[in-house]
């Protein structure tokens, strides 16, 4: 079994520096995680001129690198996939894994608020599990503090306690 949990929030707000962090906290534990990400802004894995990006903008549908300690694959897709496949696909059974984005996936969600914002920017969305942030003063009152590493690695000890991880 694959036990996911996604962090979300707009841009800036954090996700990248809360999922680090409990990379960290789960590789101390030994764990075996998966990160998947949703960039909704065309973000590129390849570098230009390297073969691999050639190959794709020559009209490869599929591009896969093979070095000594990784296997890259950078895949053309008509349409995003659904998170709930990307998980069937890449998470292992056994694994912990960490979605960044993928707002409408039906899996337990973390939401990081930056300044200004409340909870009602994400109303729509469902399976919440915790309002969050790395700017507690600046967010309504109910949002659990994630300003330090501490604080963040605190909070996942005990949401994998509770899920029995």
């Amino acid at each position: 079994m694959v036990t996911p949990l996604q962090i979300i929030g707009h841009k800036n707000s954090g996700k990248t520096t809360v999922i680090e962090d409990f990379l960290t906290l789960l590789k101390q534990r030994q764990q075996s995680v998966c990160v998947l990400k949703h960039d909704p802004h065309q973000a590129q894995m390849d570098q230009p001129g390297t073969d691999t990006d050639k190959f794709t903008t020559a009209g490869a549908q599929t591009a896969v690198l093979v070095t000594n300690q990784a296997v890259m694959s950078h895949q053309k897709a008509p349409q995003v996939p659904q998170a709930k496949t990307l998980v069937q696909t890449y998470a292992k059974p056994g694994q912990f894994c960490l979605l960044e984005g993928f707002k409408t996936a039906p899996y337990p969600k973390v939401v990081l608020l930056r300044p200004g914002e409340t909870a009602a920017v994400f109303a729509g969305i469902k399976q919440i599990i915790a309002f969050t942030s790395l700017y507690p003063q600046a967010v309504p009152q109910n949002c659990i503090d994630f300003s330090t590493t501490s604080e963040r690695q605190v909070w996942l000890q005990r949401y994998l306690k509770k899920e029995g991880f």
